[in-house]
């Protein structure tokens, strides 16, 4: 039978996926991170009620690194690389005396990784960086049985791998619209030069064309008080 913690402790699971996937549709890192930060209280606090310290542990840690990397964002400072390589140490230190297996491992080593990705400022950039150690977990999940997890973090990974693929989609299709755009304005700048040398060209025919015809006829356009006529010298 379920006990009433076990309940808890999945609402709270899927409603930390459902914050976390909130973050990755923001436009600016001040929003991810202040998202991120609820979402991993959420997610903490969903271990504690099952009485996985350890992992309720690290989450909360995670929580305090994204706070630490919130409040240098909204000062616009990049957060000093020696915090960031406490909380690292953290992450290890915790894990490894929380872990019962070999498989423990993956988590330590994808919080550190998350450490260093979130110093990236792009979000489409941290969304590929999120994504690798959201699938890693998956298999983890599931190696260890944490099948609750597993789903919570499958539904994580695959809306990051949609938004990846909305993202590239996006982009190829900027990048189409801009090359066409260049081809056009190459096309009109050439379509003009040559209009315009077609049209002296046929100005020029012209020209000639009516030269030659007056006079065939005897016709002179210019007027005979302006030509200068020569004698022709007895032979």
């Amino acid at each position: 039978m379920l006990s009433v913690n076990f309940i808890i402790s999945q609402l709270l699971g899927l409603t930390s996926a459902l914050i976390l996937c909130s973050s990755y549709i923001v436009k600016n890192k001040k929003s991810f991170l202040l998202l991120g930060i609820f979402g991993d209280i959420v997610y903490g606090l969903s271990f504690v009620f099952v009485n996985s310290l350890g992992t309720g542990i690290i989450a909360l840690l995670s929580c305090l690194q994204s706070t630490s990397f919130y409040f240098f964002e909204k000062k616009n400072k990049v957060m000093p690389k020696w915090i960031a390589g406490i909380f690292a140490i953290s992450f290890v230190v915790i894990g490894a005396k929380t872990a019962s297996t070999y498989w423990d491992i993956i988590p330590i080593v994808i919080y550190v990784w998350y450490t260093f990705a979130l110093y990236i400022k792009d979000i489409e950039k941290i969304r590929i960086m999120y994504f690798i150690p959201n699938a890693i977990l998956v298999a983890y999940d599931i190696v260890v049985t944490a099948y609750a997890s597993a789903f919570e973090d499958g539904f994580e990974a695959t809306f990051l791998a949609v938004l990846i693929v909305t993202d590239y989609a996006k982009s190829s299709k900027l990048k189409i619209n801009l090359r066409k755009s260049a081809t056009l304005k190459s096309n009109s700048k050439s379509t003009l030069f040559w209009g315009v040398k077609d049209n002296l060209q046929s100005t020029k025919s012209a020209f000639e064309t009516s030269d030659n015809h007056n006079g065939k006829y005897g016709i002179h356009l210019v007027p005979r008080f302006l030509k200068i006529e020569y004698p022709i010298p007895p032979s």
